[in-house]
């Protein structure tokens, strides 16, 4: 594993000491350039998390991955570069089915840099581009989205603007959890029918005050303008152009038999 390679797949040249200005620029960088996506579980592939397979998917293959895999490589860099990130598990809220998932639903990372902490995900599709300062009711614009941070009796909800509204993403506590507590949700989301991993294949990657994302048979371009409008693109894809497409649009060459797909989650039994 090396760090160098990471930086190279990122499209960041040098390497500075730890601090907020080059902690941002890894954050953002990694989001442009390693993709959100449930792929493997449509071609065969299983997904552990085990931090050299995941630099071998990568940076050496040069895939994305979910949650667990671009935050669990991220946390390594920041580890191997000198900063001190610490594990958080987080529950989100289904943007299909309005529920909360379960405990270690998804993995986040703060930072202790400069006399604060700061919120670090690089595997979210709808998240933050740049890490937040983890201070409650803290707000920021980041290409044309605006995100907050709530408190409320020790739980933490990450919460972005939607039409003059505050909708919630996700929340967590500030609990520090460790990488291979994980392994258990990290086959959930493989197998559960309440998991849009499971349910749907999909690619996501971040452009600047955008997203481009396919899902099932569907090419979505999504644009944030500077008003907070979303507007969106949809293209309706063949069986037979899905693999072209995520190779010239995200860069992404898959091995085994690839199944789109694209049904319905069902919310998890969990409060």
């Amino acid at each position: 594993m090396d760090v160098k390679a990471y930086l190279h797949r990122v499209g960041i040249t040098a390497t500075t000491a730890p601090s907020v200005a080059a902690l941002r620029e890894l954050h953002r960088q990694h989001l442009v350039s390693i993709a959100f996506e449930s792929l493997s579980i449509h071609c065969g592939e299983k997904i552990i998390l085990d931090h050299g397979l995941l630099y071998e998917k990568l940076v050496v293959k040069r895939r994305g991955g979910f949650c667990y895999e671009n935050n669990g490589l991220f946390l390594w860099v920041l580890q191997v570069l000198g900063y001190k990130p610490r594990v958080l598990s987080a529950r989100v809220k289904n943007t299909f089915t309005g529920v909360y998932g379960p405990p270690f639903d998804h993995m986040i990372v703060t930072v202790e840099l400069e006399g604060r902490q700061w919120l670090c995900d690089v595997g979210f599709g709808e998240g933050i581009r740049e890490p937040l300062p983890l201070e409650a009711g803290w707000e920021e614009e980041q290409d044309n989205i605006v995100y907050r941070l709530r408190e409320d009796q020790g739980e933490w909800f990450l919460e972005k603007k939607k039409h003059g509204n505050w909708s919630e993403l996700y929340k967590f506590t500030l609990e520090t959890k460790h990488f291979e507590e994980f392994k258990e949700m990290c086959e959930y989301q493989q197998t559960s029918p309440s998991s849009i991993f499971f349910c749907k294949s999909f690619c996501s990657l971040q452009l600047p005050r955008g997203r481009l994302t396919y899902m099932g048979h569907r090419l979505i371009q999504t644009e944030f303008t500077a008003n907070g409008e979303v507007v969106k693109a949809t293209q309706q894809l063949k069986d037979d152009e899905i693999l072209d497409v995520l190779r010239n649009r995200f860069g992404i060459v898959l091995n085994g038999k690839f199944v789109p797909k694209d049904e319905e989650i069902l919310p998890p039994a969990f409060d």
